[in-house]
């Protein structure tokens, strides 16, 4: 019996899960998953918590009884893994045997290498900061409201990723429209400054020129300031203070923080200088032919999408196929940025771009369509277990979008 051990049930480890659990056989192989978290959370949700549109409830369903259908979950941390035994190690010393195991754990979220970030900083990327994060949008009066992201890491194994400097802006631009919904609502937008600050060059640079104008005229549309060359270094009560010296005045201050790879990479030596796992194209270990990475884990995800971590399950997924049973088809995985921008009012931005890897898709569409297609992915997560929209919802997608790419 092979045993296939999964870590992490996030987009891709769920994704993995999904798909092999469709063609297995619980007699031939064995199905193990194991999570940190009892439920499953719909990350890109976490900006409409964060300004009191949905609850975490509403986000969120348990994984255990969408695991155990037709495998095993275990909920613990994983302290260890052995590539040699083959062997994951979790609390007190138990182990598990595996014969493939897929690292889908995501990237460790480092807000301890900002100071003042506990004492007056605020994110969107936990379902414990996004409710605090409501409370400070709910008591805001005035002054000015700083959004950025910290910088991203990056080992050097991979010589063909293409190097950002943040690990996704998509957040931050999110998060200033849609507090600049709320305050235009409340009547007081004209007593804040809204300012996006990046470490970047060039704010979203993971995506081309076409969405780069498009942006542009949505931020001085909705008197969104933006600020780059910024690397933060601290936050203060009142302001917060960047890397080449500068400051900027702040009531409050969201952070999408530095990712890292997790501890238990590192400490395994599974991982390249900033704790990612270095894959090939085809997301398996560059020294270990049974390990696979997926999502924020692995060095080749850039930027750190969720995605991409779905596209490299469904791919990882197809590779495991071929090489448990002996037949089926490599999935056809081609990167690129697609997300959808909620901007409040009902409104969002789609933004769908392979520019990053030398392609020339770039397109960006402002509407409430773009709002009713994010809402519907959500739901339909959450009502599916986990499970992705079929294909032919992205066949019709395609064909939509095509309209506005020629």
């Amino acid at each position: 019996m092979n045993k296939l051990v999964i870590i992490g049930a996030g987009f891709g480890g769920l994704t993995v899960y999904h798909h092999v659990s469709s063609w297995t056989d619980p007699k031939d192989v064995e199905i193990t998953v194991i999570d940190e978290r009892e439920t499953f959370l719909v990350k890109p949700s976490l900006p409409e918590v964060a300004l009191g549109e949905k609850e975490i409830r509403d986000i969120s369903f348990p994984l255990r009884p969408v695991i155990e259908s037709h495998g095993r979950f275990i909920r613990s941390r994983v302290h260890r893994i052995d590539p040699t035994g083959q062997q994951v190690y979790l609390d007190d010393e138990v182990t598990i045997p595996y014969d493939f195991l897929v690292i889908a754990l995501g990237g460790k979220k480092d807000f301890e290498s900002v100071p003042g970030f506990r004492e007056y900083g605020y994110s969107v990327c936990t379902d414990v900061l996004a409710p605090r994060l409501h409370e400070a949008i709910e008591k805001f009066e005035q002054g000015n409201i700083l959004v950025g992201s910290a910088p991203m890491l990056a080992g050097t194994r991979l010589a063909d990723v293409p190097h950002l400097e943040t690990a996704c802006e998509g957040p931050v631009g999110e998060i200033a429209f849609m507090i600049d919904s709320e305050l235009r609502e409340r009547g007081i937008r004209d007593q804040a400054r809204i300012i996006c600050f990046s470490p970047a060059e060039v704010f979203f640079e993971d995506v081309g020129d076409k969405v780069h104008e498009a942006f542009e005229g949505l931020a001085r549309k909705h008197e969104v300031e933006v600020v780059v060359n910024k690397v933060i270094e601290k936050i203060e009560q009142d302001q917060v203070v960047f890397k080449d010296g500068s400051t900027l005045s702040s009531a409050l201050t969201v952070l999408i923080p530095t990712y890292r790879g997790p501890d238990v990479i590192t400490e395994s030596g599974l991982g390249d200088e900033a704790g990612f796992v270095p894959t090939d194209e085809n997301f398996q270990h560059l020294d270990h032919e049974n390990i696979f990475a997926i999502g924020d884990v692995a060095s080749r995800t850039v930027p750190k999408l969720g995605h991409l971590a779905v596209e490299q399950g469904n791919l990882v997924a197809s590779l495991l196929r071929q090489r448990i049973t002996g037949h089926g088809q490599r999935y056809d995985y081609e990167p690129e940025i697609f997300c959808i921008m909620n901007m409040g009012n009902r409104k969002a931005t789609l933004i769908r771009s392979n520019t990053l890897w030398g392609g020339n898709m770039d397109i960006s569409y402002h509407s409430s369509m773009s709002h009713l297609m994010k809402s519907s992915f959500d739901t339909y997560m959450v009502k599916f277990k986990g499970k992705m929209p079929p294909q032919l919802a992205q066949r019709l997608l395609n064909l939509y979008l095509g309209r506005f790419q020629e």
